[in-house]
């Protein structure tokens, strides 16, 4: 029988397969609605729907055969189906449809910034970042353990939606590499509005310099890409609570 560390292992680790597979579906969708129709692509994104589908199914035998495990004996014995901690992605829908999750539609919009999870109880989060497959794991890993979230997907957006709710933001994740203004400019101009702003750089690549200087200017940390969900909960957990404490 597994331990409960070797549990917690597995669930944790379906889970962030879960989230990928669903940034994988919604990418493939994406990506079909503007690829021209040829024999080729039906062929190959019915190999990708088949593949989705099968890593689904290998997802969710992940997480029930966890939580038997985590059952009372006396649960085993009756034959109750286990609890899952995670809901399976979408099948991979036909070409050109558009289709949206039921997480996707959880979404309020303020003044034209959409709030994901605008019924969270944790705190409020933007995240800056141009890479759409980054945007929305970390929406779904942070939506999914009670944040409220925010995206921007350049620093000058970032800047605009930080003017106007800055007492509302709690923490920004900040994407090193943009184009046009990079993080470094970015975290400039925010202090310019907030000399205290909470930032934490995300990054696969960062000039140390900069990233010295960011640090010394106030930075709350670095998170290095690409991420775990493990990693970014508990680096958004311990800035969140530091700056808890230092109020």
């Amino acid at each position: 029988m597994l331990d409960p560390e070797e549990i917690r292992w597995v669930k944790s680790t379906a889970n962030e397969l879960n989230n990928l597979l669903q940034v994988i579906t919604e990418s493939s969708q994406f990506l079909e609605r503007f690829c021209e129709e040829s024999t080729d692509t039906t062929k190959y994104f019915g190999i990708l729907r088949n593949g989705i589908e099968r890593a689904a199914r290998v997802t969710t035998m992940m997480l029930e055969r966890a939580a038997k495990y985590e059952q009372d004996p006396r649960a085993q014995a009756s034959g109750e189906s286990p609890q899952l901690t995670a809901v399976p992605p979408p099948l991979f829908p036909q070409a050109k449809t558009d289709v949206k999750s039921a997480r996707d539609q959880n979404v309020a919009e303020v003044d034209d910034v959409k709030i994901w999870n605008p019924g969270g109880k944790r705190e409020l989060i933007m995240i800056v970042d141009d890479e759409d497959f980054v945007t929305v794991l970390a929406q779904r890993v942070l939506s999914d353990q009670g944040y409220r979230v925010i995206i921007a997907k350049d620093g000058f957006l970032a800047l605009d939606i930080y003017t106007r709710f800055q007492k509302q933001i709690d923490l920004i994740i900040l994407d090193f590499t943009m184009p046009i203004m990079d993080g470094s400019e970015v975290f400039n101009e925010l202090r310019e509005i907030n000399p205290h702003v909470p930032v934490v750089l995300s990054s696969g690549f960062t000039e140390q310099d900069k990233l010295r200087w960011m640090l010394a200017k106030g930075l709350r940390g670095f998170i290095p890409k690409p991420y775990t969900q493990e990693k970014l909960l508990l680096q958004v957990r311990s800035v969140l609570d530091a700056l808890k404490n230092e109020r």
